[in-house]
């Protein structure tokens, strides 16, 4: 049996979820908490295997409940839910140590399978987490010239590597001779290059293709 503990300061909602467990025969609430110090209350009281909770409430809040937790009883398993996933707190969610992150707006199945996954061991995040998470590692492992090109080749345009690298300068305004000197290129291989992505491009144009890319760069900045 896998107790649960819900922590959340909307009554409805509490007894929502709680209707949801009911229909189940291996999970079963076992107490129900409307902020963090009685969340922490509950836990030395009744030792939850999983601590379902949302991630704002009055006073002490989610991410702080989840640290004290995670500190004080790091067996127990936390699950945040809240209705919007921002960046900031799905970081610090992840930080604390997050067993789960899911959006409220999510189906009763969804739930069930996340409090069975989460206690034998598993992360689980929903879509909207685990596209946060995504684009967090690409700012952190990927240059801007590398999610120029990832944001070029998603919306159809295949440009190879060397006509990626002089769009990305002709974005920054380098004219044909700087392009060339830092390629280490001739300035009539440059103009070819500049020919072959207007062509791709369908754009003629030099002052129109840079703001077509910077355009794209700017859509992409958080991707």
């Amino acid at each position: 049996m896998i107790n649960i503990i819900v922590v959340d300061d909307q009554r409805l909602f509490r007894d929502g979820v709680e209707a949801i467990i009911e229909r189940t025969d291996d999970i079963k609430v076992i107490g129900a908490a409307h902020n963090g110090e009685m969340a922490i209350q509950q836990m030395e009281q009744l030792r939850p295997d999983v601590v379902l909770m949302d991630i704002h409430m009055p006073d002490m809040d989610g991410i702080q409940t989840a640290y004290y937790l995670k500190e004080n009883y790091p067996e127990v398993k936390v699950v945040f839910l809240t209705t919007k996933a921002e960046e900031e707190l799905v970081i610090s969610a992840i930080s604390v140590g997050a067993d789960g992150f899911l959006i409220k707006a999510l189906h009763a199945d969804r739930l069930i399978d996340t409090i069975r996954m989460a206690h034998g061991g598993e992360i689980v995040f929903s879509g909207d987490v685990a596209r946060i998470l995504a684009r967090r590692i690409r700012k952190l492992t990927m240059s801007k010239k590398q999610i120029f090109a990832l944001a070029m080749e998603r919306i159809g345009y295949n440009f190879t590597k060397r006509e990626i690298e002089i769009a990305y300068l002709l974005m920054g305004n380098y004219s044909n001779n700087q392009i060339a000197n830092k390629l280490f290129l001739g300035e009539g291989t440059v103009k070819n290059y500049i020919s072959e992505i207007y062509n791709k491009l369908e754009i003629h144009n030099r002052a129109k293709a840079i703001a077509f890319f910077k355009r794209i760069a700017e859509a992409n900045k958080d991707y």
